[in-house]
């Protein structure tokens, strides 16, 4: 064999193992960005993508700078046109002796499956509910406050579900939830032992735009933004997600996703955070001579968690609150008591909302704890 000819063949085979990694580099990028969409789209992975100009026309036209979504305020920051839940065993009935503020957890289902509704029976007078799908409490206790000039039921329930702790730390869902393109909302920050208010990062079609482009600019309050997303090198972006993402971390230890955020020492700050947000709601509803309560409400994660583990992740929060003098609900431990050794699975639906007999639970469990805080006495006298 000549000089000549070993030289090609060394040079056929340079270009082939050349082609190989080409060709498996490319099938690992796929893969992995193949991996990476299927993770977004179940939520375990955090995107930020860049909006239509259909959408952002339609978050325009519905406007709630005060509360990021939701009902609308006007220029003093007062809730415009907002009226609770109908309940159909109150028809009529015109002054609650309860109002209830939440989440979808305190939104629920039909109108006659949500826990303030079989709160409300068991006290035999209506309950408002005020719950609106995808509020952190801080976004609960921004409505009240909206609210405060129009809602004059004597005891006011802030429902306080147990991963709502990172929807304080948050300004854009779709960081937490995949379903959350358009959903931007102010926040809170702890300044010593006081709130300060930031707006939603975004006012104009220019904001949304620039939302995708430079999110470090815009979201610059967001505890998620360091959460790994899909780019190119995929299989870099998917390794960086294995190792440090927080929802990664959770399945891993077999706790709830939110677990890590009541530790005093987490980065995010969202413990004593939202500490001061319901010891400021308690307090400032007892200025206006009403009586609070926060209700924390257990997720099935929690209830699942605290079975195997004989804790739960967001004791540290009900420990803070009593000491600060507000007056709480712990609905998991009586939750799992009524329940036993039975399976949890008729209690909550696929999404990990409560079915109805969960929300009948729910209510009955409530309506429970406030008759025995002596509560119950105070809502049924006002509106006697």
């Amino acid at each position: 064999m000549t000089a000549a000819t070993a030289g090609r063949r060394r040079g056929r085979e340079l270009s082939f193992r050349l082609v190989l990694v080409l060709f498996v580099l490319g099938v690992s990028e796929a893969a992995a960005a193949l991996a990476s969409a299927i993770l977004v789209e179940r939520g375990a992975m955090a995107d930020i993508p860049r909006l239509g100009a259909d959408e952002i026309r339609f978050a325009l036209e519905r406007p709630s700078p005060v509360l990021g979504w939701g009902p609308r305020t006007d220029d003093a920051g007062r809730a415009v046109g907002l009226a609770p839940r109908p309940d159909p065993a109150f028809a009529g009935v015109r002054a609650p002796c309860v109002s209830v503020y939440g989440d979808s957890f305190t939104l629920g289902g039909a109108d006659d499956a949500t826990y303030p509704h079989h709160l409300a029976v068991a006290l035999g007078c209506p309950a408002a509910n005020f719950g609106v799908g995808g509020y952190g409490s801080d976004q609960a206790v921004m409505l009240f406050r909206a609210q405060r000039g129009l809602d004059r039921a004597p005891v006011v329930v802030l429902g306080h579900l147990s991963e709502n702790v990172m929807r304080n730390v948050n300004q854009y869902q779709r960081l937490l939830y995949p379903a959350s393109r358009l959903r931007f909302k102010p926040r809170f920050l702890l300044a010593g032992r006081d709130l300060r208010w930031v707006p939603a990062p975004v006012e104009s079609a220019a904001d949304y735009e620039r939302v995708a482009e430079n999110p470090a600019a815009m979201l610059g309050h967001d505890a998620f933004l360091a959460r790994p997303r899909p780019h190119f090198p995929y299989c870099v972006q998917l390794l960086h997600w294995l190792l440090t993402d927080s929802y990664v971390r959770a399945r891993l230890r077999r706790e709830p996703w939110h677990a890590a955020f009541y530790r005093p020492d987490d980065p995010s700050g969202a413990l004593p955070l939202t500490v001061r947000i319901l010891a400021d709601f308690a307090s400032e509803a007892r200025a206006d001579g009403r009586t609070p309560l926060v209700a924390l409400i257990a997720t099935r994660s929690d209830l699942d968690y605290a079975r195997r583990a004989g804790r739960w992740a967001y004791r540290p929060l009900v420990d803070a609150l009593r000491a600060e003098g507000v007056l709480t609900v712990d609905t998991g431990p009586p939750l799992l008591e009524r329940i036993g050794a039975g399976d949890l699975a008729p209690f909550f639906v696929a999404d990990g909302h409560p079915s109805p007999a969960g929300y009948a639970l729910l209510g009955a469990v409530l309506a429970g704890e406030i008759e025995r805080l002596g509560i119950a006495r105070i809502a049924r006298a006002a509106t006697a």
